[in-house]
């Protein structure tokens, strides 16, 4: 699988996402989901998961960063998941660090559209 080095985040689909809430509402969710892949991203580090608790963490983040648009780090995860299904110990340690560094780079982009918007 091949790391999408395009597009970080999709704003059209957050766009969407705010078409159905209110400002507050909306933050609030994005707020949610920014925790929960800071928390997923932060987890993955652990050298003592096991692969299906990498593919369980790489599912979830698949799932968050669809809904947000992230395809890099959607991408990423998909890559990090096929990985651990496979029990591929070497492409894993590989994989994680493209997973930082697209989390890093989805991050950011979520945060400055955050700001951009409240403006």
């Amino acid at each position: 699988m091949i790391i999408d080095e395009g597009t970080v985040l999709d704003a059209g689909k957050l766009l969407r996402m705010r078409g159905y809430l209110d400002l507050v509402g909306f933050r609030d969710i994005i707020g949610e989901f920014e925790t929960a892949i800071e928390q997923r991203l932060l987890n993955l580090q652990s050298l003592e998961l096991s692969p299906s608790q990498i593919e369980a963490i790489c599912h979830d983040l698949i799932n968050f960063t669809g809904t947000l648009g992230m395809c890099q780090l959607m991408s990423a995860a998909e890559r990090l998941r096929e990985c651990a299904r496979h029990h591929a110990r070497a492409e894993m340690l590989s994989a994680q660090v493209e997973m930082k560094y697209a989390g890093e780079r989805a991050m950011a982009a979520l945060r400055a559209y955050m700001e951009a918007a409240s403006d």
